[in-house]
């Protein structure tokens, strides 16, 4: 339960944005085209993708003496997601979308490497589908939630210690979830901005060196702005 706290506060600041309706609704203002039912378009988004506090999950095994997290492994990524849409209603939005994380390597000294280890790059690419629910119909700026379910390629990492460089992972898919809540400010009839945090997992990679890679799946807290275009 202590790794959703952030998400829980943003879902109340949105459920009470969304409860000052008169502070940004224009009830006689007809619909625009990124506000009204039925319209399609596209968005793209960049993130900043670090790994939660509390350490992201296991990158390496857990032990009586030590736990290694991805954290310790891999610095906070980047990353970007493109997405086509269709808003079935005022509220209610469904996406298809493909997202792109990357998070640079990290020296490690401890675990199960106690001279050291250099982790090079890890990358994720996931396929997945969403919804997302708006407020506040015929304002300007409306706060959402949003989730997305879908199917992630998870890279190989290698691990250079000891002079040597081995396989760590090794490539392979795994599930993909994410969840968030943010708010959108329409630019224009067409044009819209936004920005929200998100809880992202993925499931484990698949370890090549047995035990010693051992890892859980891991869950990420990314921040993103994107763009979008409604036709």
């Amino acid at each position: 339960m202590k790794k959703l706290p952030l998400i829980v506060i943003l879902a109340v600041l949105v459920l009470l944005f969304a409860g000052s309706g008169p502070l940004f609704a224009t009830p006689d203002r007809p619909p625009s085209r990124g506000q009204s039912g039925g319209a399609f378009g596209v968005s793209l988004a960049l993130s900043l993708v670090p790994f939660e506090p509390w350490g992201g999950g296991d990158s390496g095994p857990e032990t009586p003496i030590s736990a290694t997290k991805y954290k310790d492994t891999f610095d906070s990524g980047w990353g970007g997601r493109m997405e086509g849409f269709h808003d079935w209603t005022q509220n209610v939005r469904g996406q298809v979308g493909i997202v792109s994380n990357r998070w640079k390597g990290k020296h490690l000294t401890g675990g199960e490497f106690p001279s050291g280890a250099d982790f090079g790059d890890f990358n994720l690419t996931a396929l997945y589908i969403g919804l997302k629910y708006r407020f506040l119909n015929y304002s300007s700026l409306r706060p959402y939630i949003v989730g997305n379910i879908g199917v992630a390629n998870l890279s190989s990492v290698d691990v250079t210690f000891n002079g040597s460089t081995r396989a760590y992972w090794s490539q392979t898919y795994r599930d993909y979830l994410d969840m968030g809540a943010g708010v959108e400010y329409r630019l224009t009839d067409r044009v819209g901005v936004y920005f929200d945090f998100r809880l992202a997992f993925f499931g484990k990679p698949n370890s090549v060196m047995g035990f010693i890679a051992a890892a859980t799946g891991g869950h990420n807290l990314p921040a993103t702005f994107g763009l979008d275009y409604s036709f």
